[in-house]
């Protein structure tokens, strides 16, 4: 018998207070599928970018991340305590919770140009079952595989999220390499633009590398049968 037979797994009570804990962090793809949904339920959304770089070639800030803010202190799609868009599609943050990014830091290499990043994943305290469960998991936090064996779905969506993410990155420095971009730190006042919409240009594909594809399918047939 392995130490982790007598191990709780963590099991979402849908408890809804992550839904209004803070605002939700989004990669730019996740946008573009949000404020489809929101436009067809109805729902106000707000998005603030996050961390940017400048494209001096387009004059244009390229936004790497975004924030969707909290409405009336809860998430905008939180309707009767429960997610409204659970089964067509849930953010990756909201999947991995609560094995969240406590930081993601990017790197620019102008030399080789290339651009990197690398997240910071823990176990959020927030969330009153990790507290129930915290007394069981500290006496195994040296186990091998404990995280693993208790967050089985969540690190999943975690490791889903970070491989769109350096996706996206990759598709970005293939550009600066073959010369069709420049890439710089961000420029105060140029207008700010999604990375995804921005790729996509160049990258007809990429819809469909990320999922998007069938992500729309799903849509389409919720909103035929909403």
């Amino acid at each position: 018998m392995q130490f982790t037979d007598n191990l709780p797994v963590f099991v979402c009570d849908m408890c809804g207070s992550c839904c209004r804990m803070s605002p939700i962090s989004v990669l730019p793809h996740e946008v573009i599928v949000l404020e489809e949904l929101a436009e067809n339920l109805g729902v106000e959304v707000r998005f603030v970018h996050g961390y940017v770089v400048y494209e001096a070639v387009n004059d244009v800030n390229l936004a790497f991340s975004y924030v969707m803010q909290l409405i009336s202190d809860k998430c905008p799609f939180l309707r009767e305590n429960k997610c409204s868009i659970h089964y067509i599609y849930k953010p990756y943050i909201c999947r991995s919770f609560p094995y969240i990014p406590r930081h993601v830091k990017y790197s620019i290499d102008d030399v080789n140009r290339y651009i990197m990043a690398s997240a910071d994943y823990g176990l959020s305290l927030a969330c009153h079952v990790v507290k129930k469960d915290r007394e069981v998991l500290e006496k195994h936090a040296y186990s091998p595989n404990i995280l693993t064996h208790y967050l089985k779905g969540e690190r999943a969506a975690a490791i889903e999220a970070e491989n769109a993410r350096a996706i996206l990155l990759l598709a970005l420095s293939k550009l600066w390499r073959d010369g069709l971009v420049d890439i710089k730190t961000s420029k105060p006042g140029a207008l700010a633009i999604n990375l995804y919409e921005f790729l996509r240009r160049f990258y007809p594909d990429l819809p469909s590398v990320l999922g998007m594809d069938k992500v729309a399918v799903r849509m389409r047939k919720w909103f035929k049968a909403y």
